[in-house]
């Protein structure tokens, strides 16, 4: 099993305690592409431009090649995909640790609360093999 890089770790666990809000990210991304913010053209008249005239066409070009919203979907779908296999215990540990604003239990608390069903050593085993899976999932486990 590949080990994950601490520059990578943080990367990770900086998408899942983005993970609540990233249907919002996504929104608001697609509203500022399909209403960009233009400025008024003082220069009247003039050549033509090489842009494709028909508005619509040219949103759905703007919307399908835009990387930012590419990630924001990719990380969404990843995350997804990691959560619709995990164990019930898993779920809790990561929805705890990274999905609350401000969490109220660390791993210690969810077991001696009973929230999850597990040894201390197998809950975070849990939690390194959900961060393994989704850095897999989105191509950044280090193949070395």
């Amino acid at each position: 099993m590949s080990t994950i890089r601490s520059g990578t770790r943080s990367r990770i666990e900086e998408t899942l305690r983005d993970y609540p809000n990233l249907d919002k990210y996504i929104s608001e991304r697609n509203k500022e592409l399909r209403h960009p913010y233009r400025e008024s053209d003082e220069n009247v008249g003039g050549g033509k431009s090489s842009k494709i005239s028909k508005p619509q066409e040219q949103m759905i070009i703007t919307i399908e090649a835009d990387k930012r919203l590419a990630m924001l979907e990719r990380e969404k779908k990843a995350i997804d995909k990691c959560l619709i296999v995990a164990s019930d215990d898993t779920k809790t540990i990561i929805s705890e640790l990274y999905f609350r604003e401000h969490p109220y239990y660390r791993i210690d608390g969810l077991i001696l609360n009973g929230m999850i069903h597990c040894s201390r050593a197998q809950a975070f085993r849990l939690k390194h093999e959900f961060l393994n899976s989704l850095a897999n999932e989105l191509g950044l486990l280090d193949p070395y």
